[in-house]
């Protein structure tokens, strides 16, 4: 997949704007001096909007275009093409490639294929609530996504650029949905638009499999994404899998359940659970004492006695020296919560102890601060600036649960994931809310989270962890 720059121009400024509001816009600078800081490697395809003459209806920006492309990249320009000559003069000033939206619903996009060829021509669908939007996106098509996709790839057109229009600018993640759909309907390879402000957003769109490349606007603008580490992320994207973990929240050696945190009810045996998880895929497990004391420790002990798979534990862990009776109990790896907000340094100890690999931070999140106490009490801390410090000094992982969706079945929280993983670098897992098989593709496709974690629904069987793998190989997402 490519990832494509884009420079939207405005009265020779580079811009953005928000929905495709003109009253929104925000200037950025000059467009050279804007690509150079972009650090665009050369040969890279290059997005070029002219938005006066989206709505003017002929070309505006064409000296900008010029320099452009006289910079050793694959121009491709858009604004402004209602004739065959609007479009030619786009190509003369060095385009490679011509962006057309309000003409791809017109017979003016068979003559330019016929033209100029299939492969210089990019029809843009720009779509709003299942509407095609044409004229500088402020006015409907009567032409539905499936006729323009039928007479796209009838002109041999190999791919079109599809953008979201309530995505666009808004920093909120792709349209998954819509290129998912896209994928049902038509063979044209899409180019994404909208909505891309994380590295983890990229990985997913080029996972989709029919998404050729990737226009990112904003996201650049404003240094949220840097064009050669999200190369290199790209490249390596399927290297490690994500993970499926099932989560056994212990009371008293028993396995138990609620909902938000409360209404606590018995779910079993703890190592007849964690036996049977093993058995399905699991490629972790999670034990957390919900009364946050060390009384699980005989309850660890006897679990990673029975299991091979990576164990996480956590709840009670006060000091470097609790979090050692954890590891030689038999855990991997160890969450803190409550101890780490109340003496952050906690993390760089035991960090600097056992590794970063052995430091989880168990992150309660209500309203969008920290809770403590097994959620009992919310703090002033904001969540996600937590886990920020957190990573700072030396957790490996954040464990990532939404209070007000535990127990609900009615989905991860991406809002709050999205905003952690964008300010982390580190893993996160997602946890909370759980209900059905999508959930978990969600949470790793928009939320950016490369691992999932649910309770009930495993403990009650309303789903087995393999059958959430099988989902998320099904939807390109590695699994082990």
């Amino acid at each position: 997949m490519q990832l494509i720059a884009s420079l939207d121009l405005l009265n020779g400024r580079v811009v953005r704007l928000t929905h495709g509001d003109f009253a929104t816009a925000r200037v950025y600078g000059d467009a050279e001096a804007v690509l150079d800081s972009l650090d665009v490697p050369r040969g890279a395809r290059l997005h070029v909007v002219d938005l006066e003459a989206s709505r003017s209806g002929h070309p505006i920006e064409t000296t900008i275009v010029r320099r452009l492309a006289q910079r050793d990249l694959i121009v491709q320009v858009g604004g402004g093409i209602r004739a065959l000559d609007d479009a030619r003069r786009w190509l003369d000033c060095g385009a490679e490639r011509i962006v057309v939206g309000t003409a791809a619903t017109s017979a003016l996009l068979d003559s330019l294929v016929d033209a100029f060829g299939p492969h210089r021509v990019v029809p843009a669908i720009d779509v709003r609530d299942g509407v095609v939007r044409t004229d500088g996106w402020t006015r409907s098509s009567s032409a539905s996504m499936e006729d323009l996709f039928a007479r796209i790839e009838s002109l041999a057109v190999p791919e079109a650029l599809v953008t979201d229009i309530a995505k666009d600018g808004a920093l909120r993640g792709p349209s998954f949905a819509l290129y998912r759909e896209l994928r049902a309907m038509t063979r044209v390879k899409l180019i994404a638009s909208g909505g891309v402000s994380q590295t983890s957003d990229l990985v997913s769109l080029a996972r989709l499999g029919n998404i050729s490349g990737c226009v990112i606007g904003r996201a650049l603008l404003e240094h949220r994404i840097d064009l050669a580490q999200a190369r290199a992320r790209l490249d390596a994207s399927n290297a490690v899998p994500e993970r499926v973990i099932p989560c056994l929240d212990v009371r008293n050696g028993r396995v138990v359940k609620g909902v938000s945190f409360e209404n606590i009810r018995d779910a079993g045996d703890p190592v007849e659970c964690a036996m049977r998880y093993e058995e399905e895929g699991a490629d972790e497990l999670v034990i957390l004492d919900i009364n946050g004391t060390r009384s699980s420790m005989e309850t660890v002990s006897r679990v990673a006695s029975s299991i091979f798979i990576p164990l996480t534990v956590g709840g009670g862990i006060r000091s470097v020296g609790d979090f050692r009776d954890m590891l030689r109990a038999g855990a991997d790896r160890v969450a803190i919560n409550t101890a780490a907000i109340e003496r952050p340094e906690l993390i760089a100890e035991c960090s600097r102890e056992f590794g970063v690999q052995a430091v989880v931070l168990s992150c309660d999140a209500k309203q969008g601060f920290c809770a403590v106490r097994g959620g009992r009490v919310v703090t002033h801390l904001d969540a996600v600036a937590w886990c920020k410090r957190a990573e700072e000094l030396g957790a490996g992982e954040i464990l990532l649960t939404s209070v007000d969706r535990d127990g609900t079945s009615s989905g991860f929280d991406l809002e709050l994931l999205r905003a952690v993983t964008s300010a982390v670098s580190i893993g996160v897992i997602a946890s909370g809310g759980a209900g059905r098989v999508e959930h978990f593709r969600d949470a790793i496709e928009a939320g950016g989270a490369r691992a999932v974690l649910a309770a009930s629904l495993f403990h009650d069987r309303v789903l087995t962890v393999g059958g959430v793998k099988r989902h998320l190989a099904a939807e390109g997402i590695p699994v082990r």
